[in-house]
């Protein structure tokens, strides 16, 4: 999915470099390991809460305690609420 993100955008920046890597384990510890030699670390979010406190997840609220440099947020996509159950 990654790989799909970003195709084509290296032409346009080549300055800015993406390294996909798969790894195992909690993904608040393995980012904030990550953090450590990042300039930034770029995390998706949902933004479903049901109040704005609950529109950053656990894993975001993790990475703002433990991260070593800035978080960037990138909201997803909107979610369509007409196709959810009893709306």
């Amino acid at each position: 999915m990654l790989a799909e993100s970003v195709a084509g955008r290296a032409g346009r920046h080549p300055e800015v470099e993406v390294v996909e890597e798969v790894v195992g384990g909690h993904p608040v510890e393995q980012l904030a390991l990550a953090s450590r030699s990042a300039l930034a670390l770029v995390v998706g979010r949902r933004g479903r809460g049901g109040y704005p406190g609950m529109r950053l997840g656990s894993t975001l609220h993790g990475l703002l305690r433990h991260a070593e440099c800035p978080v960037v947020t990138v909201p997803g996509p909107p979610v369509d609420r007409s196709r959810t159950a009893g709306g």
